[in-house]
């Protein structure tokens, strides 16, 4: 226990130090230095703010778990997330650059006003809500097994050594704690595979041990497979979180330079969590799925299970504070500025969204306490946004005629998630729950009920709303007679 205090004391001292350093590092002082870091970041700096971003409760146990329940084929869960990382660092963060926007809403709000943007602000908050719940969840159960102190206890803990350095350093604190962590996180989980392997008696040994259905890559459906693979993708396009990596870099070099080498680093990382959940069926079969990876790190004596936990907590707390200072921004901009106090001073706005991530610190924290599967509250939140908000974002970055269709393009966003969260509605009641206490594994994705209504309403929509328009354009000029 002497020995946890320490490793754990030690850890969070670093971390929480890292805030007053940071908050140094910001010349100007406004709202953009604190969320963007002054768009000056470094290419080593954001590459490791996306791998840690990447690397959360749900990688680590969400996706242990589901290694465990289903095998390599709940890889596929997050393998559209990652390929969509490398091209939006060549082709589409480059062109929101260029816009000088700090937050995604604020993009349709260039093109349509103010009601698409708070439309886009809400669909943003439901996929940042979705992580920071399952991120502050995860980091509390670790850190209370670890103790044996009530969950409520591990959540003020935790939460205030989260809170401490990014209410003080901001995006400077969240980015340069990330990159810390990342590095720990990439290489502790990886030397836990060899270890386990070691374990159970080498290699061939688990081969021989493994289930047949752990090395089926469709063992989830084929269907839920095609569900994981583009909602993924589209999440990831869409994850402002991400996004606002790509706008702190210093330039559109080194925005390029970081999606290429995290996307990369990621594709080969991400089969680590479940290679380690299909080990853990192998010598832990009782458990649960949620228990697949804090089970693994306890075969390494006490020193090396305390490790571990800090690794887990590590990625919680790398993403919770991205996501809570992402939520916040869109809270003190996209709300407060826009519509609350338009003439906000830069200090002021700077306040409220030091304010805004307290309180969004606590809700997610509420959410995590309120739903139990760790993974599912991460894809959760992604499916509504990716069924919605993606598919317009995309549009209007590469679509001309979507920037002039007010009407289809808010009307696709808000068709989507309705039609997505009516499928989470109705499909959590008829749905095969094979992916264990983590995940669930859908007889039909809800995101297939979402995505559809948001691609015909958009594209049918803004193909007659534009031409409407163009029409009427003409008749008043005359050159249609009347």
């Amino acid at each position: 226990m002497r020995m946890a205090v320490t490793l754990f004391a030690l850890y969070f001292l670093t971390m929480i130090l890292v805030g007053p350093w940071a908050a140094k590092k910001m010349n100007k002082k406004d709202s953009s230095d604190f969320i963007l870091a002054g768009r000056a970041v470094p290419t080593w700096i954001v590459t490791g703010g996306i791998i840690a971003t990447l690397i959360n409760s749900a990688s680590l146990m969400g996706y242990g778990g589901s290694g465990f329940s289903l095998g390599i084929s709940g890889y596929f869960a997050s393998l559209g997330f990652l390929v969509s990382l490398m091209w939006m660092g060549y082709w589409f963060i480059p062109r929101l650059r260029r816009t000088n926007i700090t937050t995604v809403p604020e993009f349709f709000e260039r093109f349509f006003g103010w009601p698409h943007r708070i439309v886009a602000t809400v669909l943003v908050i439901c996929r940042d809500l979705g992580v920071s719940a399952g991120a502050a969840i995860g980091m509390a159960v670790v850190f209370r097994s670890v103790f044996n102190i009530s969950l409520d206890l591990a959540l003020v803990i935790t939460l205030a050594v989260t809170l401490a350095f990014t209410i003080l350093g901001g995006m400077w604190a969240v980015m340069i704690t990330d990159t810390i962590q990342a590095a720990i996180i990439l290489i502790g989980t990886t030397l836990l595979i060899p270890l386990g392997v070691a374990y159970i008696g080498g290699w061939t040994e688990l081969v021989n041990l493994i289930p047949a259905t752990h090395i089926d890559v469709f063992n989830a459906g084929e269907s839920q497979t095609f569900a994981w693979i583009i909602s993924g993708a589209l999440t990831c396009i869409g994850y402002q979180t991400l996004i606002q990596r790509g706008l702190s870099a210093e330039s559109d070099e080194v925005a390029k330079k970081s999606f290429r080498n995290g996307g990369i680093i990621a594709i080969a990382w991400y089969m680590v969590p479940f290679l380690i959940g299909t080990l853990a069926v192998v010598i832990f079969p009782d458990i649960s799925a949620a228990d697949a990876f804090v089970s693994m790190t306890s075969l390494f004596g006490s020193i090396g299970s305390t490790i571990f936990a800090i690794i887990i907590v590590a990625s919680c707390i790398s993403t919770l504070s991205s996501t809570v200072l992402t939520t916040a921004s869109n809270i003190s901009l996209d709300i407060y500025k826009r519509l609350i106090n338009p003439n906000s001073s830069e200090k002021n706005t700077v306040l409220v969204t030091r304010i805004s991530i307290v309180i969004v610190a606590i809700a997610g924290t509420l959410i995590g306490r309120s739903l139990p599967y760790i993974l599912e509250l991460l894809l959760t939140g992604g499916r509504i946004m990716a069924a919605s908000l993606t598919p317009v974002l995309l549009a209007l970055v590469f679509w001309k005629k979507a920037r002039k269709a007010y009407i289809s393009t808010i009307s696709a966003m808000i068709l989507g998630a309705v039609g997505t969260i009516s499928g989470i509605i109705i499909g959590n009641q008829a749905s095969d729950k094979a992916g264990g206490d983590v995940v669930f594994v859908w007889t039909l994705d809800p995101i297939f009920m979402g995505l559809p209504l948001t691609l015909i309403t958009l594209i049918l929509g803004a193909l007659i709303e534009t031409k409407w328009r163009e029409n009427k354009d003409r008749q008043g000029d005359g050159t249609i007679a009347s």
